[in-house]
């Protein structure tokens, strides 16, 4: 819980350096699931306007998703380019970026007999955690449903430079919320 905390504190501080006082920032809070093993999860990810001709952001994220006593914690900063989906209702978005992905919980496996290391004292399975860097690409709908609030759903596709890592597919729903100046 506390990498969770350090990690959107960490979003936090980029949105401050990097936000101008006049810029529009987007806030987006979603629930989702990462596929192929299914693992629930969420995304909260901040988009600071960074450029005056193209509607480009820059979104640092953080992500968490869990089974079985296993997280995996992908986090961040995307580049993201937002197209307008029409005059009034929302934003087609898309974007690529990088990060790091910290694993924590998965058993450790013995490299000579493929089993796995059990405490002698608990007679539990020992885990271990690991911390890789990971690219991401992704892209998305979001529909207004009020003046500064609107409803987004977005792919997004990560992987780790890890061996044995795999490629994870992961989706989301949630809320986006614009703060700043018009």
């Amino acid at each position: 819980m506390r990498f969770m905390v350090r990690v959107v504190m960490f979003c936090a501080v980029l949105g401050l350096i990097f936000g101008r006082a006049d810029a529009q920032v987007d806030v987006k809070i979603a629930g989702g699931a990462v596929l192929d093993p299914t693992r629930w999860g969420g995304h909260f990810s901040i988009e600071i306007p960074i450029g005056d001709t193209y509607p480009t952001y820059l979104a640092p994220f953080v992500e968490w998703y869990q089974k079985n006593g296993i997280d995996e914690i992908p986090f961040g900063a995307s580049l993201i380019y937002k197209a307008p989906f029409s005059d009034r209702y929302g934003t087609v978005f898309f974007g690529v970026g990088g990060g790091m992905l910290h694993a924590r919980g998965f058993p450790v496996v013995d490299p000579f007999t493929g089993g796995l290391f059990v405490d002698t004292n608990t007679g539990e399975f020992l885990t271990d955690s690991s911390t890789e860097p990971v690219i991401v690409a992704g892209g998305g709908l979001k529909l207004d449903v009020a003046e500064r609030v609107g409803v987004f759903v977005q792919g997004r596709w990560f992987r780790a430079f890890a061996t044995g890592s795999t490629n994870n597919l992961s989706f989301q729903l949630g809320l986006s919320f614009t703060l700043g100046e018009r």
